[in-house]
């Protein structure tokens, strides 16, 4: 047997810790989402059919469960042809030949896996996929539902408190919804900051295990230090703007930079004390929008060192800033280095960060797999392409003499496992 077949092999039995996904949190959500093409151009597979010059009203008419397949099918099929070897097409590729034993997305294929998808909509698909298919440990999950509703047998939750810095979306009525909550008044910075101490603590109370910030979709990730009375005075004169606007039926809280910035320098301090991890959105930005120049993970370098007893936890490791990410987790103890998404942005280049993150970076540091899915079945296309980047860079690294295959094995394990258990879930 060749090496890589071997330790490809040894890497299909480790039990996975999954850093990341945005399943839903109950398996009787997905429930009615027995569409195969409004499910699989959810998200991602989209963004690349957009990106070859899809009409965004044609990949409408593509999701709509109410129009017949086929011909939502051949709308999109010579762009799906464009993308189909990119990261996001073999994902899907993989999953339907695994899962539903068909060669591919195509149009010889489609009505067959609409059916069998459809068929296969019903309660523990979900579960035979994580735990069965892919011999999924548990899932650390950010549902776009609920608040802190979770199936334990499968996943744990992250809270994103990005309202406390930009309330989204942003006609929500973030104030008046708190205030109703927690039976407050919000009239001063420190209200604000209280309120958000009481929902981190009702969060964490409930089986919350860390955080997660998105802000780069909105802004750079660069967070100033801000004192209170500056933070305070601009806060004050957001609520009156507030006041003033809710005349006019708008209730939003619009809250400037040097808020958000001291808002987040608390977040952070709250989740340094009570020994809180947080992951931060770096790299690529999902769909077709964005500054990519937002989310260098460089930006964060001041955290870093402001709050050396939180650990930051990089997703997609930061590409294409992937050698950034690499410098910092090489420099600072708390920076962890998370391959969640990456998998599926670009394969090629996930395997060549992944032989310098070891050349460079201890390997304790690195997880190896978060899905980044909201769309169950493709997770076993991105962990197949998980498992068979780290199969070629452990093989790479053992023909070189770098390391041995005992240590390949290890390396593989706490990759895939030890290290986001260690990470993420020492607390539990």
């Amino acid at each position: 047997m060749e090496v890589y077949e071997e330790i490809l092999d040894y890497i299909k039995q480790i039990p996975v810790i999954d850093t990341h996904e945005h399943l839903v949190h109950s398996e009787d959500l997905l429930q009615g989402r027995d569409d195969v093409l409004q499910e699989f151009l959810l998200h991602y597979m989209s963004s690349d059919l957009i990106s070859s010059g899809l009409d965004p009203q044609l990949l409408a008419i593509a999701r709509d469960s109410e129009r017949d397949l086929l011909e939502r099918w051949e709308l999109i099929e010579p762009h799906w042809e464009f993308c189909r070897h990119t990261g996001y097409g073999r994902a899907l590729d993989d999953s339907v030949r695994a899962i539903y034993g068909i060669d591919g997305i195509r149009g010889s294929t489609i009505e067959e896996l609409g059916e069998k998808f459809r068929k296969a909509n019903r309660p523990g698909h979900m579960r035979e996929i994580l735990k069965d298919l892919c011999n999924i440990e548990l899932a650390i999950i950010d549902p776009w539902t609920g608040r802190f509703e979770c199936d334990r047998s499968l996943f744990r939750r992250v809270w994103q408190p990005q309202n406390y810095i930009i309330p989204m979306p942003p006609e929500f009525d973030i104030v008046g919804w708190l205030e109703e909550t927690y039976a407050v008044e919000i009239r001063s910075l420190s209200d604000w900051l209280e309120v958000f101490e009481r929902e981190l603590d009702e969060n964490l109370a409930n089986g919350i295990i860390g955080l997660k910030s998105v802000l780069a979709y909105h802004r750079p990730i660069r967070f100033e230090e801000v004192s209170f009375k500056d933070a305070a005075i601009a806060f004050q004169k957001a609520l009156k703007e507030r006041t003033e606007k809710s005349a006019y039926g708008d209730k939003s809280l619009v809250l400037p930079k040097v808020v958000q910035d001291y808002v987040m320098h608390h977040i952070l301090s709250a989740a340094n004390e009570r020994g809180v991890f947080v992951q931060f959105h770096t790299g690529l930005l999902e769909g077709n929008r964005g500054m990519l120049s937002n989310s260098n993970p460089e930006l964060l370098e001041n955290l870093f060192l402001k709050y050396p007893g939180v650990k930051f936890d990089l997703f997609h490791i930061g590409y294409p800033y992937w050698r950034v990410t690499a410098a910092l987790a090489k420099t600072y103890p708390n920076v962890f280095i998370d391959m969640c998404w990456s998998h599926i942005i670009s394969p090629i280049s996930s395997r060549n960060a992944l032989s310098e993150f070891l050349d460079a970076v201890p390997f304790n540091k690195i997880s190896g797999f978060g899905g980044d899915y909201a769309i169950v079945d493709a997770i076993y296309g991105h962990l197949k392409m998980a498992r068979e980047n780290i199969a070629r860079v452990l093989e790479e690294k053992i023909s070189e003499k770098t390391i041995t295959f005992s240590k390949a094995m290890k390396i593989a394990e706490r990759l895939l496992h030890d290290n986001p258990k260690e990470i993420l879930l020492n607390n539990l």
